[in-house]
Formats: structure tokens, C-alpha cells, sequence
């Protein structure tokens, strides 16, 4: 293959609801691109409403829809299929673009991950018997590990169990991990751009986002993927929204508050991530109430073609 097109990939990322969609969309379509998804959740099937996941785009996407609900997705299986996939597309010519807001995705690509060999079964007994007793183990982990602790929401028992096995099997938070490992996509250079809006901005986008996708059938959404025999209790239904719905349907939310109750979940969710990209030097921040759409596609395609 000829070596003029450079063997960079170009991340956008950025909190929910920022408007990460619409300027990956034009950009892929300046540089004849294809997109591949970070996003934890869009990556499992019958998830398109609640996780805002891209249909009958012209622009191929990748990693949206190829995981079962009752799949567990983590970084390093993520990882590898997108290494996988920037190689493919680059064979063809195209230009990779990493799109989505889970930042540890997006590092364990960068940056690696490191080897899985700090697991404790007795270590993870005893965390799972502290967490049914009522112990607050994300306070745990906010202690021994702030980093990890501020992108794992405090419902998450799952990966707040994992972290805190990791730290107390190796004496390191699962952050510390990371130094002095790989990437697998280590022969790429990453143009990366973290797009941001001030905060009240981003909320209320937020808050008629979780409108909208409740009056686009999201709870319907839900009951078709409960009927299909898919627990609630699946790991894709932990994504936000998916649990309070569930709620409603079992009589614990009343309609009425069911939109602020997401609203408000998804907007921590967006702080903890605004949290994790603004506190990544490499990504260049652009502030979308300061520009508008097409300025923020034009810099980010300019930048690429440097």
C-alpha cells in the first residue's frame, strides 16, 4: 500500500450530549473516514434509543450493536477490536475516527493496558460480603483509588469491586497499572480532540436529550428487551436509564419523575467525564459554545491534514 496517507487516527471525544455525533459525521465525511465507537454501552444490540447510538448513517460505523446485553465488554477486548479495526480501515484506504465518551477505552487503546493478573478470588469474596452488608465500597475505592472512583458510578458494585480486588491484590490502583505498558495500536500517532461546553450548556442538553429519547419510545425500548428474555440485571442494563426505566415498569419510579431521575444521573455521568478529558493534557479542547459546528469540524480536518 502506497504510504501517503499518514497512519494517524483521529479521536474525538468528549462528555454525553456534547455534540460528539454531528461533528465525527462531517468530519468522516471531509477526510472519507469511518467511525468506531467508544461508547460503553452503544456497543450492545437492541440499545439504539437509550444510548443514542447512530442509525442509517451513510458513514460506516463500527463497534455499535455486536455485543448481547448479557455480555461483559472490558478496555482490553475493546482494545483489541479496535486495533483491529483502525488496521482494516487504514487497509482501505480510509481514516479511522475513535468517537465516544469512555475514556478508559480510548486509553487502553492509546496507552495499553495492563496484563490481567491480579485476580483474588478470596479478595473478591470478601468485597462482594462487605458490599451485601452494606458497606459503601465506592467510598472505598474513592480513598484508595480517586482516579479509578471518579469514572466508575457509585451503582456499578461489578467494576468497584474489580478496581478495589486490583488494589489490593498488587498494593497499586488500577491507574498505576497503566505505566510502563503498550499500546496494542503502538505503530499509530493519535490526533485527539476533547470537545466541551460550560457546564449549564451541556446540562440542559441533557435534559431535553432525555426528553426526546423518552417521547422516541426508550421505555418501549426496554420492555422489548425484557420480553426478549434479556435480565435486568444483564451488564448492558446497567447503563444509565435502562435500570430507571426498569423501575418504572416495576412500579418504584412514577412517570412524572422518571425524566429528571435520568437527566440528573446522566449529568453526574457527563461531570465525571468532563473530569477524566480535561485532566488528559494530549487532547486538544475545543469549546463548542465558542465555535460553531462547522469552525470545530474545519479545525479538527485542517489539524488532521497538517
Amino acid at each position: 500500500m502506497s504510504t501517503d496517507i499518514p497512519k494517524t487516527a483521529i479521536i474525538i471525544a468528549g462528555p454525553t450530549a456534547v455534540g460528539k455525533t454531528e461533528i465525527a459525521y462531517r468530519v468522516a465525511s471531509e477526510v472519507d473516514g469511518e467511525i468506531i465507537s467508544a461508547d460503553a454501552r452503544q456497543i450492545y444490540r437492541g440499545m439504539i434509543i437509550g444510548t443514542a447510538a447512530p442509525a442509517n448513517s451513510p458513514i460506516k460505523h463500527h463497534l455499535v450493536g455486536v455485543l448481547d446485553p448479557t455480555e461483559r465488554c472490558t478496555a482490553a477486548w475493546w482494545a483489541e477490536k479496535a486495533t483491529s479495526l483502525i488496521n482494516d480501515i487504514y487497509s482501505r484506504r480510509k481514516i479511522p475516527l475513535i468517537v465516544g465518551g469512555t475514556g478508559l477505552y480510548i486509553r487502553a487503546l492509546v496507552e495499553g493496558m495492563f496484563p490481567d493478573a491480579s485476580k483474588s478470588p478470596e479478595i473478591r469474596k470478601n468485597l462482594q460480603n462487605k458490599a451485601e452488608s452494606g458497606v459503601d465500597l465506592h467510598k472505598e475505592l474513592s480513598r484508595v483509588d480517586p482516579e479509578t472512583a471518579n469514572r466508575i458510578h457509585p451503582n456499578n458494585i461489578v467494576r468497584i469491586i474489580r478496581a478495589l480486588e486490583i488494589y489490593y491484590s498488587t498494593g497499586k490502583p488500577v491507574s498505576a497499572h497503566f505505566e510502563n505498558t503498550l499500546s496494542p495500536a503502538e505503530d499509530w500517532a493519535f490526533l485527539k480532540f476533547h470537545l466541551t461546553r460550560p457546564r449549564e450548556e451541556l446540562y440542559e442538553r441533557i435534559n431535553n436529550r432525555t426528553r426526546q429519547m423518552l417521547d422516541s419510545g426508550w421505555v418501549e425500548e426496554v420492555e422489548a428487551l425484557l420480553d426478549s428474555g434479556i435480565p435486568r440485571s444483564a451488564p448492558g442494563m446497567e447503563a444509565i436509564g435502562y435500570r430507571e426505566i426498569c423501575d418504572f415498569l416495576e412500579g418504584k419510579i412514577e412517570k412524572a419523575n422518571l425524566s429528571e431521575i435520568i437527566a440528573r444521573k446522566t449529568r453526574n455521568y457527563a461531570k465525571r467525564q468532563m473530569t477524566w478529558f480535561r485532566h488528559r493534557e494530549s487532547y486538544e479542547k475545543i469549546v463548542l459554545s465558542s465555535v460553531s459546528v462547522e469552525d470545530c469540524v474545519r479545525q479538527i480536518v485542517t489539524e488532521y491534514r497538517k
